[in-house]
């Protein structure tokens, strides 16, 4: 009389190793684009919380403020509180206060993607 084991096969666990290979893999690509557009959706509100603090700026002192160093920006917009430098993006804020223009840039640490938002809170985006 012959006697059979219960265990699984070679290729019974090879199956299921090569199952949760692909799976993984599948997450791991979703993670990172899930990863990339969480980051995007951050910079655009810090965009408009910097733009908020700009109109509140400009009605205090009659000109935008226009600075391109984080640490300033953080100073004088936002009393101090920094909720922007450990972020993925670097802030700039550019214009012309003769024309009354104004361009807050969000320009990705590693990457080329630029968000761009104007005077009249009108985003764009690039290399996005």
């Amino acid at each position: 009389m012959r006697r059979y084991s219960q265990g699984f096969t070679l290729i019974e666990l090879l199956v299921v190793v090569a199952l949760i290979g692909i799976l993984s893999a599948i997450g791991i690509v979703s993670y990172g684009k899930y990863k990339t557009s969480a980051e995007k959706k951050q910079a655009e509100i810090s965009l408009s919380s910097i733009y908020l603090a700009e109109q509140e700026y400009k009605s205090n002192n009659g000109s935008y403020y226009y600075n391109s160093s984080l640490n300033n920006i953080i100073n004088e917009l936002f009393d101090g509180v920094d909720d922007l430098s450990d972020q993925n993006y670097n802030y700039t804020i550019t214009g012309n206060a003769s024309s009354d223009t104004l361009s807050i840039q969000a320009k990705h640490k590693s990457s080329n993607c630029t968000l761009t938002l104007n005077e009249k809170n009108k985003l764009t985006t690039s290399n996005c």
